[in-house]
């Protein structure tokens, strides 16, 4: 029977329209239907949230070509998307973890909530600056656009959220039991953490451009450490001139 496609008015014979690929029997929003809508698009066995989260843990350099250079766009959730809610969750994590300081320690942080904010928007704003860096790390093998390396910029971004989420994660919960400071995130160790990950990142996602060099990797890690760790400093500089300002 043809049917008309209440998306884009093409008519198309069968459950899904040939040109847009909605479904032929679109439901009302009812409030079983929006929460099955929500539960489909984080578990989704081929291309949820959740399945996107496990590979970026597992194989970050392998999700970054298959999307940049293979064009499996539809094999996974929209990394762009992924990008915006990992960063929220990251940054509402962290908020919990200083409210719960605040509230055991009194440490009267009037410049921690501004910090969050800034620093997660900043994020995104440093992204062409740590693309260009690593862009230019491998000039000498360069087989993607700089645009491209843009994306794969982000992608490492979204990999730093999800560092940040467990290592959050651990000071909330070791704070809350230990009724100490923990702090685990600000430390040495995690930058170390952090530069072996984007690291690693880097070498399995130039491994499959047949440019694998470690020690471009390496570097590419340092720089996108150095980069972050600058931003903060702009940042806290800024925020706190500001305060006083107002102040």
């Amino acid at each position: 029977m043809n049917q008309t496609c209440k998306n884009c008015g093409n008519h198309f014979k069968g459950h899904f329209c040939n040109n847009c690929g909605q479904k032929a029997a679109v439901e009302r929003f009812s409030f079983a239907h929006i929460t099955g809508e929500i539960v489909y698009a984080f578990t989704h066995a081929d291309k949820g949230f959740f399945t996107l989260l496990k590979k970026m843990l597992i194989h970050p350099g392998l999700v970054s070509y298959e999307y940049i250079v293979e064009f499996k766009r539809k094999k996974y959730f929209n990394l762009f998307t992924f990008f915006v809610l990992i960063t929220a969750v990251s940054a509402f994590i962290e908020n919990k973890d200083l409210l719960l300081k605040e509230e055991m320690f009194r440490t009267n942080n009037i410049y921690g909530m501004k910090l969050i904010f800034y620093n997660k928007l900043l994020s995104a704003i440093i992204i062409p600056v740590v693309a260009f860096g690593i862009w230019v790390i491998h000039l000498p093998k360069r087989k993607l656009m700089y645009s491209e390396y843009t994306v794969f910029a982000m992608l490492l971004m979204s990999l730093k959220a999800i560092l940040d989420i467990g290592a959050n994660l651990f000071d909330y919960a070791g704070t809350f039991f230990s009724h100490r400071n923990i702090d685990i995130s600000e430390s040495a160790g995690y930058a170390i953490v952090l530069l072996l990950v984007i690291s690693s990142a880097s070498f399995g996602f130039h491994r499959k451009l047949k440019n694998d060099s470690w020690w471009q990797s390496l570097l590419s890690g340092i720089l996108f450490i150095i980069i972050q760790y600058l931003a903060q400093l702009l940042i806290v500089v800024v925020v706190i001139n500001k305060l006083k300002g107002i102040g």
